[in-house]
């Protein structure tokens, strides 16, 4: 009978040596500011656009670019919900490249018709 308690009191420290640290860090952390959140998700925005894409460009890796792009999209995205200086950023740069794709648009429907004008309707 002995030993059975001893056996059962030594499960019981380990239980508490594994599980107390666990549940003192888990009570001890305070949730982050509004400012520290924005601040956090910048960090890693640009660790993935200085970093991490730049060396899927130099491996020549397009999966990798692509889905490392993705996913600054998506920090961009939940940046702007989070942080108001940041949602008025973004609207505005997403004016400008829909402004930039259509100048684009533009800019090939004229060069096509100045190929096609002094080609002599060759191209």
């Amino acid at each position: 009978m002995a030993s059975s308690t001893r056996i059962v009191l030594a499960l019981l420290v380990a239980q508490g040596l594994i599980f107390t640290p666990l549940l003192a860090a888990a009570d001890g952390e305070k949730p982050m500011s509004a400012k520290q959140t924005c601040n956090r998700i910048t960090r890693q925005i640009d660790h993935f656009e200085g970093n991490v894409l730049k060396m899927a460009e130099e491996r020549g890796d397009e999966t990798w670019q692509a889905s490392t792009q993705q996913h600054v999209d998506l920090l961009k995205a939940r940046r702007a919900n989070r942080c108001p200086k940041y949602a008025e950023e973004e609207a505005l740069l997403a004016r400008a490249k829909a402004q930039a794709e259509r100048v684009q648009k533009l800019m090939v429907s004229a060069a096509k018709g100045a190929a096609k004008y002094f080609s002599g309707g060759w191209y």
